[in-house]
């Protein structure tokens, strides 16, 4: 057996001389704070990895007041959309004067006609020369009539020409004392003949309107046809000159989706969502549409969420203070 050489022997010197310093090391203490970090990790609600949800047991969810309810199936028609704005009737005004003054010509001129016939037949002081001036007077009185009648058309559209040209004063009298209002509609790639049913506003102040016909003029930014309706009642009331509506008109499809109450929806990050029963266990937190607002709440296309699913309709704010670590804001 060899003897052991200078560097084997160097080797086990510092070797234990290694372990003699590790064993006077005084032992590891916890910084401040450790204890409590280590509690309220055990308290927090733990995320599922694979399908984001978060996980509360019954107590904490009693103590948050987490309620669910199942989504309630719903169709809706199909729409497109526009806008809706209430037209200035001072033209219009101007137009009923000019008409009732040209009414009131005829009249006379149609008068002072008959009359001077009569004269002429009993070979009075009637000339035939001042019967034909004064038929021609009538004739030149019935042109303005029928000018008056057709400016409304021009000006405004051949849809408010169909409610008759009688009913041009009356109709200016009820916009003056704010019981209607005359309403452009555009809404693109739709048709709207007269007839046509249209809803104007959101809801639920929302009122379902009827198509005269075609507006004068196309809108020049959305290049389209346009068309007219009256409103009254509180459409009347709130639709002042120049102000922008919203317009739906329904395109015959139906679809189907669910109802989700405003109390269920939780906003952050520039969207809406709601927490809905995740399939093992827990609540995953879902984007929801809000574009078709209805009386209930917003109508959701079915897709994401789907008739019968249960999800939080009340504590849905807490859920995500607790998922996030920050206030969240709750309808």
């Amino acid at each position: 057996m060899k003897p052991p050489t200078i560097l084997g022997i160097a080797a086990v010197g510092a070797l234990v001389g290694a372990l003699a310093m590790y064993m006077a090391m005084p032992p590891a203490t916890p910084h401040p704070g450790a204890e409590e970090e280590a509690a309220a990790a055990e308290k927090a609600p733990a995320a599922g990895s694979a399908l984001g949800t978060l996980q509360l047991d019954a107590n904490t969810m009693q103590e948050a007041g987490i309620e669910l309810a199942a989504l309630a199936p719903a169709t809706r028609a199909e729409e497109k959309s526009g806008f809706a704005r209430a037209l200035d009737l001072s033209p219009l005004a101007a137009i009923a004067s000019d008409l009732a003054t040209a009414r009131a010509a005829l009249a006379a001129s149609q008068s002072e006609a008959q009359r001077l016939t009569a004269l002429a037949a009993e070979d009075q002081s009637a000339s035939l020369r001042d019967v034909e001036a004064a038929r021609a007077q009538a004739v030149a009185d019935r042109a303005r009539v029928n000018l008056a009648c057709d400016r409304v058309a021009l000006e405004f559209g051949a849809g408010l020409r169909r409610i008759g040209c009688d009913a041009i004063p009356g109709l200016v009298n009820r916009v003056a004392a704010g019981n209607a209002v005359l309403l452009r509609i555009d809404i693109p790639d739709a048709s709207l003949p007269a007839g046509a049913a249209v809803v104007v506003g959101e809801e639920p102040r929302s009122v379902l309107v009827r198509v005269l016909g075609p507006a004068a003029m196309s809108e020049a930014q959305l290049q389209t046809a346009g068309a007219l309706a009256l409103a009254g009642g509180r459409t009347a009331a709130e639709a002042q000159v120049g102000r922008v509506l919203p317009a739906y008109v329904a395109t015959g499809l139906a679809r189907a989706g669910v109802i989700v109450p405003r109390e269920a929806l939780v906003r952050v990050d520039g969207g809406a969502f709601v927490y809905r029963s995740a399939r093992h266990g827990g609540f995953a937190r879902a984007p929801v549409d809000t574009g078709n607002p209805v009386a209930e709440g917003y109508f959701v296309p079915e897709g994401t969420l789907h008739p019968g699913e249960r999800i939080v309709v009340a504590g849905a704010g807490t859920l995500l203070g607790l998922e996030r670590g920050a206030p969240a804001e709750e309808e």
